[in-house]
């Protein structure tokens, strides 16, 4: 008997172009499907301009609310103060001559720190875009577009604008400067202290962009395996993300995967485009493509 002929599979759909304030917006609950739609979409400057000018005012805004706080000016003045302590009490130093710098550090700390933040808000961006180019090019052996790796790193960098206003609710509700890390735990916060320091190195924000940019390098062409690896298993956990292949499928079909293989759940973004991650659905699409031993 004539073996059936298989159908070619259909092209991946294209998911649905949304507006630059729904993808400002949805990258920080649905992150997978923003950073498809970067992908199949030309290059558009607005989603790392806006991000990063948003970060810049953000900031400055921080800076300048942090300053006009009396509890943080006067801790400030005092952690300036005890740098210029210990070469005192040495006698390299007058009293007078450190009771001047501390004066010349309140008075540029103010606009140096407007002006850091707003340099730190772009360079965060392409210092970002390039760990993960680098990272696809080195270790994964996948090029893809530069721009699209800062588009990546300025919709990822929404969490960090997030992060900033979180910190000064913080400060201005603490009088010091603080972050949503671990330090909190700290009664006396010691920057001299190591184990401060890395109690306030783990920044719950930090591991939010972590995991946001290990999606978004998910979404880049032949890169799945380690974005998800990276970022999906941290953020969506073993439920929200397909386990690694254990087998290929080359066949046409391979490549259209139906809401119906995924029951009760919504398909994973990657598997429109890269169904090699979706040993289920691609194991359910080989068999019934395949014909039935019985009418052999």
């Amino acid at each position: 008997m004539d073996e059936q002929p298989q159908t070619p599979g259909k092209p991946p759909v294209p998911p649905p172009a949304t507006s630059l304030a729904a993808r400002l917006l949805n990258v920080f609950a649905t992150p997978g499907e923003v950073f498809e739609e970067v992908q199949a979409a030309p290059p558009t400057t607005a989603n790392w301009l806006v991000p990063a000018i948003l970060a810049a005012l953000v900031g400055v805004a921080v800076v300048l609310i942090q300053f006009a706080q009396p509890a943080f000016a006067q801790h400030f003045r005092e952690q300036s103060a005890g740098t210029y302590d210990g070469m005192v009490k040495a006698g390299k130093m007058s009293q007078a001559d450190a009771d001047k710098f501390v004066g010349i550090i309140e008075k540029v700390a103010q606009p140096a720190g407007c002006a850091a933040v707003v340099a730190g808000s772009f360079g965060r961006v392409f210092w970002w875009a390039l760990v993960l180019w680098l990272l696809a090019l080195v270790f994964l052996k996948t090029k893809f577009s530069y721009l699209k790796a800062v588009e990546v790193a300025g919709l990822a960098s929404m969490i960090s604008v997030l992060g900033s206003i979180v910190a000064l609710l913080l400060t201005v509700n603490f009088g010091k400067e603080s972050a949503p890390s671990l330090a909190l735990a700290v009664t006396d916060f010691n920057p001299k202290n190591p184990v401060h320091l890395a109690l306030a190195a783990a920044n719950v924000f930090d591991f939010w962009i972590l995991g946001v940019m290990g999606v978004g390098l998910a979404a880049g062409p032949g890169a799945v395996c380690a974005g998800v690896f990276f970022g999906g298993r941290l953020l969506a956990g073993p439920a929200g993300v397909p386990d690694f292949p254990r087998h290929r499928d080359r066949s046409a079909r391979g490549n259209e995967i139906a809401a119906s293989d995924f029951p009760g759940t919504k398909p994973p973004a990657n598997c429109l485009q890269l169904p090699l991650l979706c040993p289920r659905a691609t194991k359910a699409k080989r068999s019934s493509s395949s014909p039935s031993s019985a009418s052999r």
